[in-house]
This record gives C-alpha cells, structure tokens and sequence, in this order.
C-alpha cells in the first residue's frame, strides 16, 4: 500500500552514495539492523519504554548465532558504545557519524547522518525495531517492506 509512495521519495544523490558506498564496504545480507530509540529526550517515555525494552533487546541479541553481526542505529550514542562493549568491535556496526546522536537533529549534517543511518537500516533483511519508533518503520517501508521485524 505504501511502498509506491515511499518508491517516490528521491534522496539527494550525494546522500545516497555515501550510503551506498558505506554499505558495500560493510553490509552483508546476513546483517542484523537495530534501531534503538531512548526516548532521552523524555523521562517518562525513558523510564516506561527504554528501560524495559533494553532488557528484552539484549536477550534477543544474547540469543542470535555467535558471530552474527548488528547495523546499530540510534538516537544515543552510549547505546552504540554499550552494544560495542558488550559484543565486541567487529559485530557491532555502525555508520561513522562526525555528529552525535543526542541532538542530531538539530543540523543539517546531523540530518544528514540520520538520513544515512535510515537508508543503511532499509538495506537489512532482519530488523529489531524499538517499539512506538517510526524510524524503524520508515527505513522498512524505504526498504521494500521485506524485513523481518521484531519489535522490542
């Protein structure tokens, strides 16, 4: 129902080649994305959604095959730099942003990172997404509506 309206959408072809070449360097098929929303910037939502949603998060990443590799996406920093401690280096993957997280949204080059990060989450086949996070959404519906989502 969607996906023809999300086929429309053009992004700006310098955007999408550093997508795309990120991409082709790093991603496989077998890929797992994760996109975690905090809510930091609501703490209600923090305490009421993260808080129990990390727990099940990492269970689910606990149980995957070992080795499995995880495109991580985020709206915090110190989620990327957790699940990098946690599972080491070389599975946890991320775009290399020159902005953080926090309040990317608050620049066009952050803008412009977060718009990478939801091209590279589009690519995935298999898809943890935060509950109540249209990001996740978005980047699935971009990618074709084929993931597998799990919601968190």
């Amino acid at each position: 129902m969607y996906v023809p309206l999300f086929e429309r959408i053009r992004v700006r072809p310098e955007i999408a080649a550093r997508a795309a070449e990120w991409a082709a360097a790093t991603l496989d098929p077998a890929v797992i994305g994760v996109q975690v929303r905090t809510w930091r910037d609501d703490p209600r939502r923090y305490r009421k959604y993260h808080v129990p949603a990390r727990r099940r998060l990492l269970q689910m990443l606990d149980g995957v095959e070992s080795g499995a590799r995880f495109l991580v996406v985020s709206d915090s920093d110190e989620i990327v730099n957790e699940l990098t401690q946690r599972y080491g280096g070389p599975r946890v993957l991320c775009f290399p942003r020159k902005t953080a997280r926090h309040d990317s949204w608050r620049t066009a080059p952050g803008i412009t990172e977060d718009l990478i990060d939801l091209l590279l989450l589009a690519r995935t086949d298999r898809l943890y997404a935060s509950y109540l996070s249209t990001f996740s959404e978005v980047a699935w519906w971009i990618g074709g509506a084929k993931a597998r989502v799990t919601v968190f």
